[in-house]
């Protein structure tokens, strides 16, 4: 496992263009804020509604600014188009501007949106019907019972690595990567659920330390442990599950942002269980998942509690294996990189570009792991 030098002080980087705007349009100034961030090929809608009552929004459209390899310019407007939102609700529009780009590259040289200015709205109160979450979902097993609740990620491009500056030498270069949709776990997987797999295989529990089962992150799992998992419930439900790539392990966690963490550049307080996050469990015990706020993707603890295997292998500087899988056949004298930090390591650790790596048998109270799947 890497150590780093706590001398460093991370810069501080702003978002590529972001503008939180509220819509105070209604005579009683509804709690509801728009985040627009441009990334150079689309435009990402964070659109929260903190009200006890629902809205349609008709449109909201913003003006981006293009800019080409060679320096002409073009502006056109980004519109997301009939967006509900229910009571207490976040809603993510993303790739919004994915079709302008397509149509400029006709007439410009790479053209990539560099801003996003001049919002507008059109939204009013209406009476929201929530149904099933369609971007959530759990695939049965053979016995009838529910697998992990899965998160659907949409398929996106983003910066992977030090955005902010002055991280580790491992987290470097930053670079552009490309994500295709998939799903990943909402929370990490648990101690009920890998005890299921571990009774009905007849493999051998893990320990708990003495903190509890039950909803709480499984830990002191090996890779090699965390892959037989996915084994196992790819045949039980017929799906192909796996580690995620450390790639799509970033690329979900900061769901769409560019700062330190998902949440901003602050720590804060109660977000995570970390040292110096607030949390009640800090270096005591892992969190129940699910105990802090999820991130605009939908997932849970992405931030501290338990280190999550990636199935990664590991590289001292990136150059291309963030994107793969590393088969088990081969993993044997191998490294393999883990993401999220765990509940003993401080605010440094858990942020969003960070990565350790281990050995594929390693086994101890911070490792633990969450799934994928196409």
């Amino acid at each position: 496992m890497k150590t780093h030098n706590m001398s460093k002080i991370a810069k501080q980087w702003l978002l590529l263009a972001t503008l939180i705007i509220p819509i105070t349009s209604f005579a009683d100034s509804p709690k509801i804020t728009i985040d627009v961030v441009s990334k150079d090929e689309f435009v990402l809608f964070l659109l929260k509604n903190y009200e006890n009552r629902g809205f349609h929004c008709s449109e909201i459209r913003v003006q981006a600014k293009v800019v080409d390899k060679d320096g002409r310019v073009a502006r056109r407007s980004i519109i997301a188009l009939g967006v509900i939102l229910p009571a207490n609700s976040l809603e993510i529009r993303l790739e919004a501007g994915k079709e302008v780009i397509a149509a400029l590259r006709n007439e410009m040289n790479q053209p990539r949106i560099v801003d996003v200015s001049d919002p507008k709205y059109s939204c009013e109160p209406k009476i929201v019907y929530v149904t099933a979450d369609k971007k959530v979902f759990r695939d049965r097993l053979k016995d009838g019972s529910l697998g992990p609740e899965m998160a659907r990620i949409p398929a996106g491009r983003f910066r992977m690595g030090d955005i902010q500056g002055g991280g580790d030498s491992d987290e470097k270069p930053v670079h552009w990567v490309s994500v295709d949709k998939f799903a990943m776990g909402k929370y990490e997987v648990t101690f009920a659920e890998y005890d299921e797999f571990a009774e009905a295989t007849g493999r051998k529990k893990t320990s708990d330390n003495g903190w509890g089962r039950g909803n709480r992150p499984v830990m002191n799992v090996s890779w090699y442990d965390a892959v037989a998992y996915a084994e196992w419930l790819s045949q039980q439900t017929g799906q192909q599950y796996r580690l995620p790539t450390e790639a799509e392990w970033e690329y979900a966690a900061r769901a769409g942002t560019e700062t330190k963490y998902w949440w901003g550049n602050d720590i804060g307080k109660n977000r995570a269980n970390c040292d110096g996050c607030g949390s009640q469990w800090y270096d005591k015990q892992t969190a129940p998942v699910g105990s802090f706020q999820q991130n605009p993707f939908g997932l849970y603890d992405t931030a501290g509690n338990v280190w999550e295997w990636t199935c990664s292998e590991y590289e001292g500087k990136y150059k291309g294996k963030e994107n793969q899988c590393l088969s088990k056949n081969y993993a044997k004298n191998s490294r393999l990189s883990a993401c999220g930090g765990s509940l003993s390591g401080d605010a440094w650790w858990v942020r969003s570009a960070n990565r350790d790596d281990g050995g594929p048998n390693s086994r101890n109270v911070h490792l633990g792991f969450r799934l994928a799947r196409p």
